[in-house]
């Protein structure tokens, strides 16, 4: 951050309920604090290229989702508002933003740096379409009712073949996410690793597996079953032919968060997802 005013981004989305009266409310108080360089509630900036030393999101983990997606590989500092209903990486409650404008520009934050993943799909050997996943790749079958065949392979070893809904590729970030609604182990944010989680597969000794952060994984899929797609953090799906691959890589490009007023990870475990551990024993309770 620079000595003088920083100079800030404010980005939103005006559909999501509040979120264009949070921007409203809040921006005479930011304007005097910060160097607003644009508010856009409309998609009207490219991401990709701005230069700043904040983004503002007034949203959801959605939103942070989407704006990772808009700057593409840009280092862009993230602050996120939380608008949303969860708020594991939008974690600032509206009621609490000045406070906490205050305290980034004392310095008193800290920057989480979130593994991105580089997701290629290829065709003999040439890239057709490439993304970056900011929570998970997910490779299921195309219609309901049949389950598909993937063929994994971890820097160009066979690892394994299963049948089942499909297969999910989550960062750590992405663990708390579809990959745990799937059976998936919920990683630090701040490990190097990618968890692999099968979906549904056809097989009781199949199990998530977490691999190191810098491997390659490709997945194939045969022809033998129902077709497939691959779907970026929730986004459109693609239908994969069975003569594209999959690979999977660290993008070399995290999404940095900016942490003034947010919890620890263990934190919002608990009060987020309710991880309260032991039961709530009662001391005096007579034991039958």
């Amino acid at each position: 951050m620079s000595h003088g005013l920083i100079r800030a981004l404010i980005v939103g989305d005006r559909r999501r309920p509040g979120v264009a009266e949070g921007v409203e409310r809040h921006l005479p108080f930011l304007s005097s604090h910060l160097d607003i360089l644009a508010v856009d509630l409309d998609e009207s900036v490219d991401l990709s290229h701005a230069e700043a030393e904040l983004v503002l999101v007034f949203g959801g983990d959605g939103s942070i989702l989407h704006v990772a997606r808009r700057m593409k590989e840009n280092a862009l500092p993230v602050f996120g508002v939380n608008y949303g209903h969860f708020g594991f990486l939008a974690d600032v409650d509206p009621d609490h933003l000045e406070q906490a404008v205050e305290r980034l520009i004392s310095g008193e934050y800290a920057v989480s740096e979130r593994t991105r993943l580089r997701v290629r799909l290829c065709r003999d050997g040439r890239v057709e379409e490439e993304w970056l996943a900011f929570n998970d790749v997910v490779l299921g079958r195309e219609s309901v009712g049949r389950m598909v065949d993937v063929d994994v392979r971890v820097d160009g070893d066979v690892a394994i073949a299963f049948s089942g809904d499909g297969l999910i590729l989550a960062t750590p970030t992405g663990s708390t996410a579809h990959a745990m609604a799937a059976g998936g182990p919920l990683l630090d944010p701040t490990v190097a690793a990618v968890v692999m989680v099968p979906i549904a597969p056809h097989s009781l000794a199949m199990r998530p597996i977490v691999l190191a952060g810098d491997q390659t994984i490709e997945l194939a899929v045969r022809p033998t079953r129902g077709a497939a797609s691959v779907s970026v953090d929730g986004q459109t799906a693609w239908v994969m032919q069975p003569d594209h691959t999959i690979e999977v890589v660290d993008a070399g490009a995290p999404v940095r968060l900016l942490r003034v007023l947010g919890s620890p990870f263990y934190d919002a475990l608990r009060t987020k997802l309710g991880w309260r551990g032991r039961p709530d024993y009662r001391i005096d309770a007579a034991v039958e």
